[in-house]
């Protein structure tokens, strides 16, 4: 299973690293492309750029990053750029913050970037830092941010393999900052630039219905009515598949017809084919697929879960090529015995026993998230909390909130919370301006609102709770006179239909995973039908059996992802992207309650407008609304 990738400065002998190709910027070190409109030797170029730094010297730098040891090959080129002129010195500190960012120390590749003297690069480099300065922003999700270091890359001028990664960091960014519809549009003009490679095309079709396929089935209305040309022709396709859980001969009628009446348009005659086979398995031919899970102890019910997920996608699986699956053992002995592909491990110290080694023999998608810099054929998917708290605050900003409230227990589990979503939310520009902690199931929450509420102006309110808690913390808020929109995380909703409590938390959003989220599919691996068969597809553990599903389908093609940004897979945990550190990225839903059960929203709604109030008495009638509150909340408490 080979792995495209783009490695800077590299001769044509060179073995590639099998890193994610996410990097693609880096690329542009060595493009005298960006010069100038015609096509120019990317290897002597550089060779030209770096001909007065020693030979061997670099050759050790670059060998350091061809053996996944990105920060000592950022120590080296940054060793090397202090001796070098320019702009020799400019490309090696470059190289530098790349190898820095491949790491995750995006601090330190920030501070490379910064320091660089800009009066001094060339045409090219100056391109580079736009790239590299994309790519930083989107690792701290600041979507905005890359798009507008993007829209200053000179597009024209990118040569074919730039242009394909520029696009499909793009449509990464429009997804992340709620634009699927932009997101296609870059998938789209991607689809020409392409044409000579059919695989990478049929799998970028794929990925542009599967984007506008989040707008769901009012969205895909509105774009058809709305869009010209060949975007409401993908418009009409993907509402045209999405009414199909399976490959169908009466679908594929339906398209034929639609490609007979739209000959002008791209869609590729055998895409009905690729988007169920990546909704199916997509295993190669024989592949031995090595599963490790836990079986009993602190996390085997956990791991039975995840078991029970993979099996029923392999059961569901209709390709024609499913794996050889191999539950059990040790990743070493499984690597040795012939496994082509790994998923798992679970426990985060056998992740993290991983991520420590230079590099793994075959794809192994872990099960959980060791952080840290990128280790080649480790990819890390996990189901953390904290990537709620993080999808909150992208729903937030993307609503034009500037100003939020926290509300959070005061446990490990609140605290968590609350710090993944204050670093996020900083990232993104907004501010804090109050907050407060509760204790966990105390019974009376009326105090704990009235403080938090009277501490200060804001847009929403992140409200960290769980089932028990969210009852009485949301309605603590409600009693308090809160008019703002609360935001909270899937921890607030078992997946069951509860009309009393629905009605109770009517008007809470919060974060979920389509697997829970969509009532309405009847296919195989739909919650529904997997409820006769499997325990606890309600409850705590229903998630990961989701997860199992998508660990299933995405081992398989996990190294494709690493190879095009743009790649974007429909997951039953969440829109799944990979990126440059190997971590799988989940774009979570947003579901609001109401009195039949929580459904599906694009976007949160800002409180509607306060009442007009006299200028020369507004303070004073904010102080006495927010005493007021206060004394009502300890009347209640008492």
């Amino acid at each position: 299973m080979a792995r495209t990738t783009f490695a800077p400065l590299a001769s044509a002998t060179t073995p590639q690293r099998p890193q994610c190709a996410t990097r693609w910027f880096i690329a542009a070190v060595a493009c005298g492309a960006l010069l100038g409109g015609c096509a120019i030797d990317p290897i002597r170029d550089a060779e030209r750029v770096l001909s007065d730094v020693p030979s061997a010297e670099l050759a050790k730098a670059r060998a350091l990053e061809q053996a996944g040891k990105p920060a000592e090959a950022a120590a080296a080129f940054l060793e090397l750029a202090e001796k070098a002129a320019p702009p020799g010195r400019q490309q090696l500190e470059l190289d530098a913050a790349g190898a820095l960012l491949a790491a995750g120390n995006t601090t330190e590749a920030t501070s490379v970037l910064t320091a660089i003297d800009k009066g001094k690069l060339t045409a090219a480099q100056r391109e580079q830092v736009l790239l590299l300065e994309a790519e930083l922003a989107m690792q701290r999700g600041k979507a905005s941010e890359a798009l507008a270091k993007l829209r200053q890359v000179n597009k024209g001028r990118l040569p074919e393999n730039l242009k394909i990664g520029y696009l499909g960091t793009e449509a990464a960014a429009y997804r992340l900052a709620g634009q699927p519809l932009r997101a296609a549009e870059s998938l789209n003009e991607l689809d020409g630039v392409l044409k000579a490679d059919p695989k990478a095309r049929l799998d970028n079709q794929v990925s542009l219905l599967f984007t506008l396929a989040t707008l769901g089935s009012a969205g895909l209305d509105d774009a058809i009515r709305q869009s010209r040309g060949r975007m409401r022709g993908w418009a009409q396709i993907a509402e045209l598949f999405s009414g199909y859980g399976a490959p169908s001969p009466t679908l594929d009628a339906a398209f034929r017809s639609w490609r007979g009446s739209n000959g002008g348009h791209p869609a590729l005659a055998n895409l009905p084919q690729g988007y169920f086979a990546t909704l199916a398995g997509g295993y190669a031919p024989d592949t031995d697929t090595l599963v490790l899970l836990p079986r009993g102890g602190r996390f085997g019910v956990a791991g039975d879960a995840v078991r029970d997920g993979i099996r029923a996608a392999y059961d569901a699986d209709g390709s024609g090529n499913r794996p050889n699956l191999k539950f059990g053992g040790s990743f070493n002995a499984g690597v040795d015995g012939g496994a082509d592909l790994v998923i798992g491990p679970l426990e985060k110290p056998a992740v993290e026993g991983l991520a420590s080694r230079s590099s793994l023999p075959v794809p192994t998608l872990a099960l959980n998230r060791a952080g840290g810099g990128a280790t080649p054929n480790l990819y890390q998917f996990a189901l953390a909390p904290e990537d709620e708290a993080e999808n909150v605050a992208n729903f937030a900003n993307n609503a034009g909130f500037k100003r939020a409230v926290l509300l959070y227990p005061d446990d490990g589990f609140g605290e968590r919370l609350a710090t993944a979503f204050r670093s996020r939310w900083r990232s993104l520009g907004g501010s804090i301006a109050a907050e407060h902690d509760y204790r966990s199931r105390s019974g009376s929450y009326a105090s704990d609102a009235a403080a938090l509420l009277g501490a200060g102006r804001a847009d929403f309110v992140f409200m960290v709770a769980t089932v028990e808690d969210a009852p009485g913390v949301y309605g603590a808020l409600r009693d308090a006179g809160n008019r703002l929109p609360v935001v909270s995380t899937s921890h607030v909703y078992d997946g069951k239909l509860d009309p009393a409590r629905d009605a109770a938390l009517s008007g809470l959003y919060f974060v979920d995973i389509p697997w829970i989220l969509d009532t309405e599919r009847n296919d195989a691996l739909s919650r529904e039908a997997l409820r006769d068969r499997l325990p606890n597809v309600v409850g705590p553990m229903a998630r990961l059996y989701a997860m199992g599903i998508d660990g299933y389908r995405l081992a398989p093609r996990i190294q494709a992802m690493g190879s095009n940004p743009g790649t974007f897979f429909p997951g039953e945990t969440g829109g799944l992207t990979l990126d440059s550190l190997g971590q799988i990225r989940r774009q979570l839903m947003l579901a609001q309650f109401t009195g039949a059960g929580p459904k599906v929203q694009s976007r949160i709604e800002a409180a509607p407008a306060a009442p007009a109030a006299r200028a020369d008495k507004e303070p004073k009638e904010d102080a006495e609304d927010a005493s007021s509150k206060a004394a009502t909340a300890d009347a209640n408490a008492s």
